[in-house]
């Protein structure tokens, strides 16, 4: 039992120590250099879409048709349940399993 205590209590330390210097740095790091990172995602966006649109713009426009394929695709697999479930259903009835 001691040995199990020992393994998760390593393992625990093992994981956290690093990770919570990681953490720490990283948001350090963000707090000094967040305007540089935000200014050179909006420059990226801008050299990579069409008239330097930016990608939100681009994004918001097309968010209507990512729906409507989504919404679709839901439809069709309910109608594919329902008729896998009334095709079960016939089955019985008649006997065929």
């Amino acid at each position: 039992m001691r040995k199990v205590q020992f393994v998760a209590v390593f393992w625990t330390l093992f994981l956290a120590v690093p990770l919570t210097a990681l953490a720490l740095s990283l948001a350090a790091y963000l707090t000094d250099h967040l305007a540089e990172i935000v200014t050179s995602f909006v420059e990226f966006g801008r050299a990579t879409t069409v008239g330097g649109r930016g990608w939100v713009i681009v994004f918001a426009e097309r968010w209507p048709e990512v729906a409507g394929m989504i919404v679709g695709q839901l439809v069709i697999m309910v109608i594919l349940l329902l008729a896998h479930k009334n095709g079960q259903k016939g089955a019985e009835e008649n006997g065929i399993r």
